[in-house]
Parts: structure tokens; sequence; C-alpha cells
């Protein structure tokens, strides 16, 4: 008897509680936490990091942008197929243990390659979790519940930001960058024995009959309106988005004159309180959307971006910090909602043998295209636009913001293609 037939939960045995199945889901947000914290723990020092290894802008950008997220979206989907076949606990506590190894590794690390190297590691680590714990939620929680588990699991994003940015920051300026990736790297063997320990690997549902949904290639997916949609709605979002995550504490630190600590003390509670209050409410409103009209929640989203548009630029352009922070904390709490109901539409829409690879398509154009470029352009744009001295960030970051809109028409497209 394999491993995966053993611990699952088959129908057989008793039906999972509810109140199991919301700790399986609080336990992969723990997961996440962690990856959150080891992917953003290099966005509160890249100054430090940018002086002591003698790196640019552009470099920056690279280690921050393709290195990382172009890693983690092609390995999850390989690693995606063997989780919508095996076992997703012991894939997750295995690639747990890999991302937390590269992370302590960045801490001995010379120059550009080998950081990139250690980066490149953690990427793949990384990329066995999200697609696997959407598939273990998507199977314990069902209907208009999976929106607000799928949130839930997400606020770890949140979180993690902020643990990256506020004691990333703390621990960098005193007791320098390095010691900060070897004290997050070494955090990561308590989670590995929490899930082999507690999470039991849940029964998955057969395969259904309709010939109608997307299966597990690409192809199936794309040839879907909706996912369609979502899928070039959510990478537009990721540009944007994820280029004012991997600058806007070096944006802080040049723009208003905050050490590291200071940036990661405001910054950090703009990016990872309301980022998880965003993603809890966008979670909980659109489960009660779906329960009157599933076209609502993605119609939200679409008005969610075009706000958030508005205050990203309207935050780059002021240059009082308190009036910034306010302005960015409206576009991080709106930008937030997307997670819920993104990958609650994905799952709900995909065949039940194929959600695994579904997640890792998905985050393979949110990351791999979509984060990685806005990471990447704004690097290369800032070097471009030296000329105009410290505002070359500034609007490097206000040229990719308009992406915010292209990213909503998507999202009401989507709702368009779903029945009421």
């Amino acid at each position: 008897m394999n491993i995966a037939h053993r611990n699952a939960v088959n129908d057989s045995d008793t039906s999972p509680s509810r109140v199991y199945a919301w700790y399986v889901v609080l336990a992969l947000m723990l997961c996440q936490v962690l990856a959150s914290i080891d992917s953003r723990l290099p966005f509160i020092m890249v100054e430090s990091i940018k002086q002591d290894l003698g790196l640019s802008d552009t470099q920056i950008g690279l280690i921050t942008g393709p290195a990382f997220s172009l890693t983690y979206a092609i390995c999850a989907i390989p690693i995606a197929r063997l989780s919508d076949r095996g076992n997703r606990v012991a894939i997750i506590s295995i690639a747990i243990a890999v991302w937390s190894m590269f992370t302590a590794m960045a801490g001995f690390t010379k120059g550009f390659g080998t950081f990139a190297l250690t980066r490149i590691g953690v990427a793949a680590g990384e990329s066995a979790l999200t697609p696997a714990a959407h598939s273990i939620v998507a199977n314990y929680l069902q209907g208009p519940a999976r929106a607000k588990g799928l949130a839930v699991y997400s606020v770890g994003v949140a979180i993690g930001a902020f643990a990256a940015f506020a004691l990333g920051g703390y621990i960098g300026d005193r007791f320098g960058w390095r010691t900060a990736f070897l004290c997050v790297g070494g955090g990561g063997m308590v989670l590995v024995m929490l899930l082999l320990t507690t999470v039991r690997e849940p029964a998955r549902e057969p395969q259904s009959e309709a010939k109608s949904l997307p299966r597990g290639n690409v192809r199936s997916l794309f040839q879907n309106p909706m996912i369609r949609n979502i899928v070039f709605g959510g990478t537009l979002l990721g540009c944007s988005a994820g280029a004012l995550n991997a600058w806007g504490p070096a944006y802080v630190m040049r723009t208003f004159n905050l050490s590291a600590t200071e940036t990661g003390a405001s910054f950090g509670v703009v990016a990872g309180i309301v980022a998880m209050v965003g993603i809890l409410s966008g979670g909980f409103i659109s489960s009660w959307l779906t329960e009157r009209d599933p076209r609502y929640a993605l119609q939200m989203l679409g008005g969610a971006f075009t706000i958030a548009m508005v205050t990203q630029i309207a935050a780059l352009l002021s240059s009082n910090y308190t009036l910034f922070l306010v302005l960015l904390a409206v576009t991080v709490l709106l930008s937030s909602f997307y997670l819920g109901p993104t990958f609650a539409a994905i799952q709900s829409a995909v065949d039940p043998s194929a959600r695994s690879f579904a997640s890792a398509v998905t985050l393979f154009c949110i990351n791999g295209v979509g984060i990685a470029s806005g990471s990447f352009v704004v690097g290369l744009l800032s070097d471009l636009m030296v000329i105009w001295g410290e505002n070359s960030l500034k609007w490097a970051l206000i040229s990719v913001s308009w992406l915010k809109a292209w990213s909503a028409f998507h999202y009401w497209r989507a709702s368009r293609s779903m029945k009421p």
C-alpha cells in the first residue's frame, strides 16, 4: 500500500470534521508565511545587498524578478503534475526543507552569481507549495467556503511580508543581511514535522464525467474564456503589484531618507497587515457574492483594481510620507482582494484531477510572467532613467501602475463568460 493511499481520508473513512478541515487550512497558511518571508527577505535589504555585493539596479531586478519568479513558475508545472497524482503533504514537506536550506546558503554568497543561484533554489522549492496546497484546500472545503479557505491560506503571504520587512529590516540593520538569511533559513524543519505528524492527505474527488471541464493540459485551460481572462488579468496585476512589492522599500529609503528598520516598521505594516486584511476581505466578500451570483465576485475585482491604479499613481506622486502610506494602504488593500476569488474560480472551473496543474499554470503566468517582468522592467527603467536622478525609480514604478486598469478589464470579461 503506498503512502498516498494509506494517509488519504477516503470514502470509507469518517469524513474529516469542519474543525479539522480549517486546522489543515491554518497549517498550510503557516507554510505560506514561511515561504513569503523567504521570498521577500531581499526586498527590505536591497540597499545593503547592493552595496556589499556591488550590484546594479538591473542585477537586483534580475534576482528579485526572473531569477526567482520565473524559476518558481517553471518548476511549479511539473511538480504540480506530481501533486495531482502523489502525496501532496509529503511533497510540501520536502519542498520546505529544500527552500529553507537555500535561504540559509544565501548568507554565505560572495557575488551576483552565487546569490542568484540561492534565490533560484528557494524559488524551485517554494514552487511546490501553492499548487498542492490549493488542491488540498479544495478537497477539504466545498462551495462558497472554498474562496474563504483559499483566502485564509493566502493571508500567509501578507503575514510573511510583514515579518520579512519588519524583522528582516531590524536584524539586517543590527547584525547584517547575511545573519537575517541564516536565521530565517533555520526555521523550516519545525513546519516539516508539524505537517508530517498532524496533516492527513485528503481523498481526491473522482474525475468528472463532464468532458467540457478543462483537464491537465494548457490548451484545454485556455480554451475556457473565463479561465483565459482570469489568467491574463492576474498576470497584468502581478506585473504592477510585484514591481511595487519588490521596489517599494528601496523607493521609500531613497525618496524619504529612511533606514531599513524605519522602512520595515512603516512600509512593512502596509505591505503586511493591510494586505492581510485585503486578502481576507476579498475571500469573504467573494464567498458572500458568489452565493448570489458567481459573476459578482469577479466584477468586484475589476472595480477594486481600477481604484487601486489611481491610488498607486497618487501615492508615488506624493512628497509627504504620511499621505504616501495612506494611499499605498488603499492600493495594497484593493490589490490583495484577488487571491481568494481568483483561485477559487479556477479550482471550481477545472476537473478535480487537474486542480494542482491549473493552479501551477496560473502561478506560472502571474509569477513567472507578471511579477518577474514587473520587477525586472522597473529595475531596468530605473537604470535607463538615471538622468532624472533619484526620481528615476519613481517614474519607473508609475510606468507599470496603469496595468491594473488593463487587469480590471480582463476580470470583467471573465465575469461575462460565467453563467449566472
